[in-house]
């Protein structure tokens, strides 16, 4: 047995469900440790999973890992709209206590790790993924891989929206050029994501640029309502004026822009399986010069499951998930899933897409989303606001307003120092 297998053997021995570690006194209050020995896996126990999202995903994940393994698997679903997620927090936290694995969308690590319902990886175990499944690019590692400089979730996806086109077009230096794009050259036949659930969304990749992003550091006092965001959306509701089509999702704008009938728009395929490939992709306007990305919050993670019962097992499925062998075709058909490692090869319907997102992936640095306590209300306020912004109902700086309100009585809820040591830690520093 080499070192590094040593090591690991060691790891597991200290670790393991199945380890327990007696103490007999001896003499003068010396201890001797009595142990009994790992338990190998059990096959014939079903791996315990917990999916937050699509029911449809459950079916495709079970079938491709029983493809390449043995283990006995179970997969219970929780339901997850991103039109209406208030509570999936709570309802996340009390699913996680019956699984050993997870996964779930990135909004939700902060809560997840300050409720200790999943477990920090090593470095070491990062390593042994990526020696097996390929390192992760700059985004994905520093986007969604880290919170507060450690790692308790690894992504399986980090799609990011893209400007699509029947035919080339110049790269645009601002959202003003992009709203005399849409006016002139595609004379309204273009959108973007406004549909409930994704208008919030699409907002916060708008303001990416900003420099003092979303709070104060010192107070968690809300930034949203202040001038660069208020004209940012005042120009995203000047532009949403000219669309033909309004309240899509970005699938949808995918599929019409290839369909024809659309001349443009932001987008990227939901399932890179079913994804046209005839179309050009461009940055979003202006992010050449900018240094930070926004992920999407429900890009989904996978965890160990702090109530994990099966240590090993886990881990071989959660490397299988993150691009092992067998996987490719599991990781095409399932909503919000990417290539996120270098040197994976595109392939399938959705390549130009794909090989975009891997240049894009290559920026090091991200602008967090709200990983605070109750993390998907801040959200969902922030989604209604904007989509009555959209809608006329009521002016943006009025919206945004009722945004910062909401927020603030949200911190106030949860607690002031315990939501800015979280946007800390969603910051990447230490808490």
């Amino acid at each position: 047995m080499n070192q590094a297998d040593f090591s690991t053997e060691r790891r597991r021995f200290l670790i393991g469900s199945a380890a327990v570690i007696a103490s007999i006194e001896i003499g003068c209050g010396k201890a001797e440790p009595v142990a009994v020995p790992l338990a190998k896996t059990r096959k014939n126990v079903p791996l315990r999973v917990l999916l937050v999202g699509e029911a449809d995903d459950k079916d495709t994940v079970t079938r491709g890992w029983q493809a390449v393994s043995e283990q006995q698997i179970q997969i219970n679903v929780l339901p997850l709209d991103r039109a209406d997620s208030s509570g999936i927090g709570d309802a996340f936290l009390t699913g996680a206590k019956k699984a050993d694995v997870v996964i779930y969308p990135l909004v939700l690590v902060g809560e997840a790790s300050r409720s200790d319902a999943v477990v920090e990886m090593t470095a070491d175990e990062v390593k042994k993924i990526e020696s097996e499944v390929g390192a992760l690019l700059p985004t994905a590692r520093n986007g969604a891989a880290r919170y507060g400089r450690a790692t308790y979730a690894l992504p399986l996806g980090c799609a990011l929206p893209a400007l699509v086109a029947q035919s080339k077009i110049e790269p645009l230096e601002s959202w003003e050029d992009y709203d005399q794009l849409v006016a002139t050259q595609w004379e309204g036949m273009a959108a973007e994501p406004t549909a409930a659930g994704w208008a919030g969304t699409m907002f916060l990749w708008r303001c990416s640029g900003m420099k003092n992003w979303l709070f104060e550091r010192k107070n968690l006092k809300p930034l949203i309502n202040t001038e660069p965001y208020v004209t940012s959306l005042e120009l995203m509701v000047r532009t949403n004026s000219r669309y033909q089509k309004k309240d899509q999702t970005p699938d949808q704008i995918w599929a019409l822009v290839g369909e024809g009938k659309l001349r443009g728009g932001i987008g990227f395929p939901i399932r890179r399986s079913s994804a046209a490939d005839n179309m050009e992709v461009f940055p979003l306007p202006g992010v050449v010069n900018l240094s930070k990305v926004v992920l999407d919050p429900f890009s989904p993670v996978v965890s160990l499951s702090a109530s994990c019962r099966q240590t090993d097992a886990s881990k071989q499925f959660i490397e299988w998930l993150c691009g092992g062998e067998g996987s490719r075709s599991v990781r095409r058909q399932v909503a919000g899933m990417t290539d996120l490692r270098a040197g994976t090869s595109s392939s399938g319907t959705s390549a130009s897409y794909d090989d975009w997102l891997i240049t894009q992936l290559q920026a090091p640095l991200t602008a967090p989303c709200p990983q605070l306590n109750a993390a998907t209300d801040y959200l969902l306020v922030l989604d209604q606001q904007v989509r009555r912004a959209l809608a006329g109902d009521v002016a943006p700086q009025e919206a945004l307003d009722v945004v910062a309100e909401n927020w603030s009585a949200l911190t106030a809820k949860s607690g002031a120092d315990k939501q800015i040591r979280a946007w800390r830690m969603a910051q990447g520093m230490r808490s």
